[in-house]
């Protein structure tokens, strides 16, 4: 993040050993390194992110990890609403942050291990109960509600006592623009259904979505059995779906969907300051041969939800499974969390509703 962060994390040269994800918000990873053969115009293009400076010091962070698992890294993404109708490096230009300005109901760690052989993505409910210093026991997407990227870093590293690397958030807005770059994504619809909110009925079959219908399919959780639990899988569906369509001949080799596509990356997203255009590019050419398939999709492990009051209903996650998750993901090996656990994973895509 921050320089005085990176200090306290005592990781130097950390970046020029490692490959990385590059985020589309919420949803979307991977994507620098799919393109990463584009050189300098790639580089030109990386600078273009809105970025934040950080105001946390260590000692408000999680300790940073020391040993084999130094080698690996947590990227915090978020998927915001504008609320005020201005970009999140304006509002917080001069270092002030204005409750309610943007929201974020879509919130994933990424973490990728020392050997780079696989990447994990692991959503994380938005109406879990947690604690929000300063703010109490709250959902855990008031955090960025009540005080930004920061709040949202120190809210999820005390939930899970992880380390973040970075945070990048993406516009919803800008993510429209995305999907048209790319010429839509392909999903399908395992069964019919209506989401009253928006009046729309979604056939069982195949789609290819972009634009507004792409914004609805990852959005939607009305009319879902499970709610908001679908959603997060439609959204790790989709996103899989733009790893797997931005990585394809059609895409790579198209100068100008590279071009338009990486604009919107750029338009709609903002890191924190600590991550510059020159470690990005050279981790993305570092991470090339990481494909779609080598990332897992899980959630955290939910025990069920519960009414509190002056909170609503809540998301509780299961006690001693997330810690579990958790320790896996700050020792970097997830593998032995899921060879235990099984953990709560993305299906086939034919099965997401």
């Amino acid at each position: 993040m921050s320089a005085q962060h990176r200090s306290a994390a005592s990781r130097p040269g950390f970046f020029s050993r490692h490959k990385v994800i590059v985020i589309l918000g919420a949803l979307a990873l991977l994507l620098v390194g799919a393109v990463a053969g584009f050189g300098v115009y790639l580089n030109s293009q990386l600078g273009n992110f809105g970025r934040f400076d950080s105001t946390l010091n260590a000692e408000q962070r999680a300790p940073a990890p020391t040993g084999a698992a130094a080698e690996a890294q947590n990227i915090l993404l978020l998927g915001t609403d504008k609320g005020t109708g201005q970009s999140i490096e304006s509002e917080l230009a001069d270092g002030e942050w204005t409750t309610g300005a943007f929201r974020s109901d879509t919130i994933m760690l990424a973490h990728i291990p020392a050997d780079q052989t696989q990447a994990y993505l692991i959503s994380i409910p938005r109406d879990s109960l947690v604690a929000i210093p300063g703010e109490g026991r709250q959902k855990i997407n008031a955090a960025f509600s009540f005080g930004g990227p920061d709040l949202a870093v120190r809210t999820v590293e005390n939930l899970t006592g992880v380390f973040i690397d970075h945070i990048a958030m993406i516009d919803w807005a800008g993510f429209k623009d995305l999907t048209r770059a790319i010429g839509g994504v392909q999903v399908t619809v395992a069964e019919t259904f209506t989401d009253p909110r928006n009046n729309r009925t979604w056939e069982e079959g195949t789609y290819n979505l972009e634009g507004k219908k792409a914004l609805q399919y990852v959005r939607t959780r009305y009319g879902l059995e499970q709610g908001d639990f679908d959603r997060i899988k439609r959204q790790q569906n989709f996103l899989r779906a733009v790893m797997q369509k931005t990585v394809s001949r059609g895409t790579l080799a198209n100068p100008i969907k590279l071009t338009n596509l990486m604009g919107a990356i750029t338009e709609a997203t903002t890191v924190d300051s600590g991550w510059s255009a020159g470690d990005m590019r050279s981790l993305a050419l570092s991470m090339r041969d990481l494909g779609p398939s080598d990332v897992q999709y899980l959630t955290a492990p939910v025990a069920g939800t519960k009414d509190v009051d002056g909170v609503g209903n809540v998301v509780v996650l299961k006690k001693k499974e997330s810690n579990a998750l958790w320790k896996s993901v700050r020792d970097d090996d997830v593998q032995a969390y899921l060879n235990k656990y099984g953990g709560d994973r993305l299906p086939d895509a034919s099965q997401v509703r």
